[in-house]
């Protein structure tokens, strides 16, 4: 493919929110600026001003000293709109913990439930054969991540190596609260007494893992990017970690790149040429071909 690659904005993507502007952008507090980390709030050093600020203005004491205070204080208080209803969110909730966060039992509620999984399939385009969801970053280990609201990371296996591998005898998961690193191992796959270390794409703590693919690791064949979800992590350095992994054009270009190397690898080790049934690629590249060796499709394409 000739496609240019995108560059990379500093400012994360995230999977289906309904607006990108800064909450207190929304708020009318500051000058119309982009979310610039991916709604993590609590990680957020310019959240932390604001804020600052606003307990700032809860110690003048009286009305008349307020009607002094800067017009963005007292707009916050005034309104005490709810991050998430700022955000976009929820429809309307106002704030009854002075903006602490951290002690409001509503915003933890919306975090849970931000982990859970969302099973609607992404779009998606095809390139060489194989599928890539459209707004995923994609690490060169063949891991997707998908930016959700709150910062969180979804994570799982890419179209290319699950057809690659085959459906898979098991995949093993680290422990809820176990930690990741990018570029190093997080998961398992298993098959026929073979195993391949596949790496993360983000660094962080790992907060919610797919019990579906612990019972049946097949699934995630069918569904890589939407029910065959590995895992949720809490990352440590979002926007860095995104730096380093592939995103729309770019990613497009990658995969092209992978798909003319490894029909290349096919055409040495079997003799074979790879070709793609009515576009697309065959489910279980692995298991179809004889002579392909899995050490070396892991050594190559998972690292």
């Amino acid at each position: 493919m000739t496609s240019p690659a995108k560059k990379k904005s500093s400012r994360p993507t995230v999977h289906h929110t309904m607006q990108d502007e800064c909450v207190w952008s929304r708020a009318g507090v500051i000058k119309p600026i982009k979310c610039m980390n991916a709604f993590n709030c609590l990680g957020c050093s310019f959240d932390k001003k604001v804020r600052g600020d606003f307990k700032a203005s809860q110690k003048l004491s009286g009305p008349t000293s307020m009607d002094h205070a800067p017009a963005r204080l007292r707009l916050l208080v005034k309104d005490l709109k709810c991050r998430h209803m700022l955000s976009g969110r929820v429809s309307y909730k106002l704030c009854a913990h002075g903006y602490n966060c951290v002690k409001c039992p509503y915003d933890q509620m919306i975090e849970d439930i931000g982990t859970l999984p969302q099973p609607a399939p992404p779009a998606l385009e095809r390139v060489a054969g194989f599928e890539l969801a459209q707004n995923y970053y994609y690490h060169q280990g063949h891991a997707w991540a998908r930016v959700e609201y709150g910062g969180l990371v979804r994570v799982g296996i890419d179209d290319f190596a699950l057809r690659l591998f085959g459906p898979q005898d098991s995949i093993e998961l680290p422990g809820l609260g176990a930690s990741v690193e990018q570029n190093r191992p997080h998961a398992m796959l298993r098959r026929d007494g073979n195993e391949a270390e596949a790496s993360s794409p983000v660094g962080g703590k790992v907060v919610a893992i797919n019990p579906k693919i612990e019972r049946r690791a097949d699934l995630a064949n069918g569904a890589p990017y939407s029910d065959g979800w590995l895992m949720v992590i809490q990352p440590t350095n979002l926007r860095k970690n995104l730096k380093n992994l592939f995103f729309g054009t770019e990613s497009l270009s990658w995969i092209d790149d992978e798909a003319n190397r490894l029909s290349r690898m096919v055409s040495e080790d079997t003799g074979y040429a790879m070709a793609a049934a009515g576009g697309e690629a065959v489910r279980d590249i692995y298991g179809s071909l004889p002579g392909l060796d899995w050490n070396n499709l892991a050594k190559t394409f998972l690292r």
